[in-house]
């Protein structure tokens, strides 16, 4: 459990989403504890953690887990970080991916989004929105339109969780007359960063330029937050690189995704050592 003081430190450090208790927290039921400058999360015998330090000066990653496990024993464990030394620890690689950045305020517009941006605006209104029916309708057309593992799945369905649990998101919504045609939530609960969390598209009504419209209205505002980056999360796939890169996201951090049976471990130890 996290003491207010520490929710405030957490927030002046924060760098990369699961820096951000309430995200990881709606999305896992699971209570955050800060230990030696490491965030982590637990949830009856399962233990999200999270290995990028929030100070440079913060104690190897290694010897926090082990210092964690050994207090509260998890018998499974989720890890992100950008250390090659998960490798060691893993029965399933989930993820290798990298983080993307954009630095702030954001200093030109290229030509080509110029133009989807003048495209979009004849034909969309971008505002503040609150999380509702018809975006959980969009949500759930998204996952029955993908091939997701079933962790993803439990992601997006629990952003209504995080939406109700926050104080910090900020929902951007694109609509072409009364209709739903996009959104994006954006999270600013850190002192430094933005975080690009989400971003769907109505699949029943197409405008071109629409996620491109919100992006920069979603940059516009986290400039004025002072903000000095936008965290765009993860690269995900070439489509998804494209975009962020068209706007002048850059790669700034390796992220490694892994699961842990530590049932599986213990036996295989013990198995060593008879």
């Amino acid at each position: 459990m996290l003491t207010d003081q520490e929710r405030q430190w957490i927030d002046q450090h924060a760098y990369v989403p699961e820096h951000l208790p309430d995200y990881v927290g709606a999305i896992s039921n699971a209570e955050p504890f800060l230990h030696h400058q490491y965030l982590f999360f637990i949830a009856k015998n399962h233990m999200f953690f999270n290995g990028y330090p929030l100070s440079v000066d913060a104690e190897p990653v290694e010897r926090v887990y082990e210092s964690v496990l050994d207090q509260f024993k998890p018998t499974s464990v989720a890890l992100v970080a950008s250390s090659n030394w998960l490798a060691t620890e893993a029965n399933e690689v989930a993820a290798v991916d990298s983080y993307y950045q954009l630095e702030l305020p954001l200093r030109s517009i290229g030509a080509a989004n110029a133009y989807m941006l003048r495209r979009a605006a004849k034909n969309l209104r971008v505002a503040r929105g609150r999380f509702g029916r018809e975006h959980r309708r969009i949500v759930k057309a998204f996952i029955n339109s993908r091939n997701l593992t079933r962790r993803q799945k439990s992601l997006y369905r629990r952003i209504d969780n995080y939406m109700k649990a926050s104080h910090t998101t900020v929902l951007f919504e694109a609509r072409s007359g009364k209709k739903l045609a996009a959104f994006n939530i954006v999270d600013l609960g850190a002192v430094n960063y933005a975080f690009y969390l989400f971003s769907f598209r109505s699949n029943q009504l197409n405008v071109p330029g629409a996620s491109d419209l919100l992006f920069y209205e979603m940059v516009k505002f986290a400039h004025s937050e002072g903000k000095m980056a936008v965290n765009l999360g993860l690269g995900v796939n070439a489509g998804i690189r494209r975009f962020k890169e068209k706007w002048g996201g850059k790669r700034f951090l390796d992220y490694h995704s892994m699961m842990v049976d530590k049932r599986e471990m213990d036996i295989g130890q013990l198995a060593k050592k008879l």
